[in-house]
């Protein structure tokens, strides 16, 4: 789990309990809530030191594996603290893209003579993918509706990575490396991976448009970060300054807008 975090947040359901506390927010969610350097998590903890924060999920998590995988852990926490909660955060749906196999299922294996971002993607991508995640969204979220009706629920959609190569300790096969086996000109990478987080985002407004869902607040965490790779640690996660400015213009607003 990460280090040094707020003592107002907590990493599992059985911290929580186990220290008797009664969160505020529940996070569930993939490395931008655990990433041992920084993450979401410890910036809302800091925005918000008087609440206290349940995190759920681990690093590497997909959307997909929600009803699968994490599916005990967050029955669990929705049992013991979902009708409580004064808001649920939701962060799923890169480590479903991200990969040398889950990538190399959205672009054509041969994009060399490609020219354009669309032209890159197979038949029926990046939609298909996209309906998968936000089925995995919608099935969450409707659990959580049976304990909870009027929490909201924030949605982010990271923000545009750059396909650098550079992982956590080397390099990384996240995203440059599947462009590259498929030979996607350098000039279409960043293009290519902001085209995904702008559909991710489409498709989370379009979700929170549904009346079933109850109130949900997508925050614009896209284009938080200025165009630079100096506020990215690697291909998929932002330095602890990047997170703090993401948590600061894009996370905060919305809390702002739950009554905590």
């Amino acid at each position: 789990m990460p280090e040094a975090t707020a003592d107002n947040v907590i990493w599992g359901t059985q911290g929580a309990l186990a220290q008797n506390r009664a969160p505020s927010i529940m996070m569930i969610g993939d490395s931008w809530f655990w990433y041992p350097f920084s993450n979401l998590a410890r910036e809302v903890g800091t925005l918000r030191p008087h609440q206290t924060v349940l995190v759920v999920g681990r690093n590497g998590a997909e959307a997909a594996e929600w009803a699968t995988k994490f599916r005990k852990d967050i029955d669990f926490a929705f049992q013991m603290y979902g009708a409580s909660v004064k808001t649920l955060i939701l962060s799923g749906g890169g480590n479903d893209v991200a990969g040398m196999n889950d990538f190399m299922r959205l672009i054509k294996d041969d994009c060399a003579s490609q020219d354009s971002v669309e032209g890159c993607y197979r038949t029926a991508e990046p939609e298909a993918i996209m309906s998968m995640i936000m089925g995995c969204y919608k099935a969450l979220i409707t659990k959580f509706r049976a304990y909870n009706g009027s929490a909201p629920v924030i949605l982010h959609q990271y923000d545009y990575a750059w396909p650098t190569g550079k992982g956590v300790f080397g390099p990384a096969d996240w995203l440059n490396a599947p462009m590259s086996k498929a030979g996607v000109k350098e000039g279409l990478r960043a293009a290519l991976f902001r085209s995904l987080i702008d559909r991710l985002k489409a498709a989370q407004l379009e979700l929170a448009r549904e009346p079933a869902m109850g109130k949900i607040l997508v925050a614009n965490s896209a284009g938080s970060l200025p165009a630079e790779t100096a506020v990215w640690a690697n291909e998929l996660h932002p330095t602890p300054a990047g997170f703090k400015l993401i948590a600061q213009k894009a996370i905060d607003p919305e809390l702002k807008r739950v009554p905590i």
